[in-house]
């Protein structure tokens, strides 16, 4: 094993296998061949298939079904001590969902059931109910029996939540008496967000599936210490799954002893695995983080992902410092995709040769953008992207096409010793909220802390509950005067040309708006550089103009963004944008809206930017640092944008970039005595350009890491 930074074998930089096997592969699988093809790929560690839907080992325990194609062998048994023998870890994947029909005649209580109080059936066996025996009883003692039988490293676990393989809500007696002895209300039959009781059976599951990652974390390290426990969760993008599932992983912290993102779907925006990975980073940054990434197309699990998807998908993971695994499901097939097997071994043996700065090396950026589980279920409720998470999205894609260097965090994570480090917080239309948030932030302000918020910001509380006061208008300097909805065809109009936040914008007098704006009074000094134009249609209920009558026949002085010094005599900088400009430019890519956006962030961090890179828009940056060392990622994603998908269509083309500029202006007392690239440790021309240190990067193919050494 490479020697870290830091203690524990699963502290540092990991590249990891995830080999799940089916039933019928086992008289394919070769001990000695497995572990060598591991290490063709320099990976440290591989998850293999252990017990709980079906065992890969010969268990001993009544009811848990030996699988159909293992006969008298025993891989844990054959597999693990090789593996150690030649230096690399095994966790034994587990899986808690379901069940062999036959367990429910002895233990009924143990499965899901409809709200008609039938069994749910998945592939021949019945979903299991994670506040039931099969969850707290029957799997810890799968996992006692494989750390005690076996020497495995840790145990993955997948699928354990609610609802699994979509089957919906559970109504087994035991969920019902316990929501009823907590709530003092039945488990609501249909999901309404108006409904308070909804709202806190939504949070109840949550907190049920966190409870049970603790039982099952605490049963581990009590059989043996140094074993590590690993739960499968998801993060935004696949809410049919998390929402249902209680999936959050806010709550598992504590007992996770590496926090992991599953990131396999692909239907989605590219950046996925970048929002999940910085969200990792600030939410356990003492701790390892991991994140899967599939070979395959879910859901053709035979079927591999293309070279020029995988490669920038890997790479945001470890540009943001988390290591990554690669999941692979059917190797064993007698038919198989193969094509990406050899581009994914390479991207792998570069991660290893890269380890040396990749290891302890932490986020260096300024600005940090707020994502908050309460919003999107108790404001977005029903349409989640439309209502709240779209506006992230917006966010993400106008930082990331800036090239400015940003964080993600939770809105429960906030905090003034939290926010500290940062330049600039962006809660966008963070709705709910608590007041722990809420003082963080103004106490945030006072220290000359820049807040960017959106739309209906501040509204209300965690729960989802109107507050009497809305948040932020103090801090913000505004007072909200209306609503105004149905604003296709409209306009913000340029007031003033010369401000900050419209730098760059050129020679129009209005840029796009739609859908919805708060109408605002602004506190007096605040700026308002942007007013809306309303519609301009044929008539009512139209959504476009005759031609001949394209006319703007109406201006206004509402605001559409207004700036200025913080409320309550803070010394810090706000940005209020009143319309829904984040979504529309995640739907439409209308480069007017990103650039406001970006000149947001530039002017309420009020400082230099410490890191610029030109450089086309596709090209992703992170500022990463070591001790004594700058680290700067550049990452080429996938070209094919079409227009309102917000990149949902995955690219398939990597274009060789050439010519990338970087300026690094280094902190007060230091200065850049080297540069060089990771790909190649080729030593870079340097030059200065306005007290930052300028290097010209010849081309990029799909990863690099550019690192300036640092001297005092």
């Amino acid at each position: 094993m490479t020697a870290s930074l830091s203690t524990g074998w699963q502290n540092g930089p990991h590249r990891v296998l995830l080999l799940n096997l089916r039933e019928g592969d086992e008289p394919k699988v070769d001990a000695e061949a497995l572990v060598a093809g591991a290490k063709e790929y320099r990976a440290t560690a591989f998850c293999l298939s252990g017990g709980g839907i079906v065992a890969f080992y010969q268990t001993k325990i009544a009811g848990h079904r030996i699988s159909n194609g293992l006969g008298e062998r025993d891989l844990l048994a054959e597999v693990i001590p090789v593996a150690h023998r030649e230096g690399m870890r095994v966790l034994a994947r587990i899986d808690p969902s379901c069940a062999p029909k036959a367990l429910a005649v002895e233990h009924p209580e143990w499965f899901t059931r409809d709200r008609n109080g039938n069994f749910c059936e998945v592939s021949e066996h019945y979903v299991t109910c994670p506040n039931a025996g099969y969850y707290r009883v029957r799997m810890v003692e799968v996992v006692h029996e494989i750390l005690q039988r076996y020497d495995a490293d840790g145990i993955w676990n997948n699928q354990g939540k609610f609802a699994a393989w979509e089957t919906g809500l559970c109504y087994c007696n035991t969920c019902q008496s316990m929501f009823k002895a907590e709530s003092g209300h039945a488990i609501p039959q249909t999901e309404n967000w108006d409904d308070p009781v909804w709202r806190q059976y939504n949070e109840w599951r949550y907190r049920r599936i966190a409870d049970w990652v603790a039982l099952m974390h605490r049963e581990i390290h009590a059989v043996k210490p140094d074993a590590v426990f690993i739960a499968a969760v998801q993060l935004m993008e696949s809410l049919e799954t998390i929402r249902p599932g209680g999936w959050d992983i806010d709550y598992w912290l504590e007992h996770q002893d590496i926090p992991t993102f599953e990131c396999q779907r692909r239907h989605t925006a590219p950046f996925w695995p970048g929002i999940q990975a910085k969200y990792l980073a600030t939410l356990a940054p003492e701790k390892p983080r991991w994140m899967t990434a599939s070979y395959f197309y879910p859901w053709w699990r035979l079927y591999a992902a293309p070279e020029a998807e995988n490669r920038p998908w890997i790479a945001q993971q470890v540009a943001n410092g988390v290591s990554p695994w690669l999941h692979i499901n059917g190797g064993y097939s007698d038919l198989f995709d193969r094509r990406s097997l050899a581009p994914m071994k390479a991207v792998f043996q570069r991660l290893a040769r890269w380890e040396k700065y990749l290891d302890g090396a932490q986020s260096q950026a300024r600005v940090v953008l707020v994502l908050s589980r309460y919003t999107q279920d108790n404001y977005g409720r029903d349409k989640p992207q439309a209502r709240y998470l779209d506006f992230i999205r917006g966010w993400y894609l106008a930082l990331q096409e800036a090239h400015i260097p940003f964080d993600v965090i939770s809105d429960k994570l906030i905090s003034p010793q939290r926010l500290a480090r940062y330049g600039v917080v962006v809660i966008s239309n963070l709705a709910c909220v608590s007041d722990a948030a809420v003082a963080a932030l103004e106490q945030y302000t006072q220290a000359r802390g820049g807040v960017i918020a959106g739309f209906e910001a501040g509204l209300f509380n965690a729960d989802g509950k109107p507050r009497a006061t809305p948040a932020f208008d103090a801090l913000l300097g505004i007072r909200r005067t209306g609503k105004r909805e149905g604003l296709k065809s409209s306009y913000a109009k340029l007031e003033s040309r010369d401000d900050p936040l419209l730098a760059g914008i050129g020679d129009t007098d209005l840029i796009p708006n739609e859908g919805a704006l708060i109408e605002v009074t602004a506190a007096p000094g605040h700026a308002v550089p942007l007013t809306l134009i309303p519609p301009v249609i044929a008539h009512d209920g139209a959504t476009i103009s005759i031609p001949e009558y394209s006319a703007i026949r109406e201006t206004t002085n509402i605001p559409v963004v207004t700036h200025g010094a913080s409320g309550g005599g803070g010394q810090g900088r706000t940005v209020y944008v009143a319309n829904t400009m984040e979504g529309l430019y995640y739907h439409y890519g209308f480069p007017d809206l990103g650039r406001v956006l970006a000149n947001a962030v530039r002017w309420a961090l009020g400082d230099p930017m410490a890191l610029e890179v030109d450089a086309p828009d596709y090209v992703d940056v992170t500022h990463m640092g070591q001790p004594g060392r700058a680290l700067v990622h550049l990452i080429n994603l996938p070209l094919e944008k079409p227009l309102n998908t917000g990149w949902r269509h995955p690219g398939r083309n990597l274009v060789e970039v050439r010519d990338i500029v970087v300026r690094l202006r280094p902190a007060a007392g230091q200065h850049v005595k080297s540069a060089r690239l990771a790909s190649s440790e080729t030593l870079l021309p340097l030059s200065m350009i306005g007290g930052a240190v300028k290097v010209t990067i010849p081309k990029l193919a799909d990863h690099e890491i550019v690192i300036f050494e640092l001297g005092e």
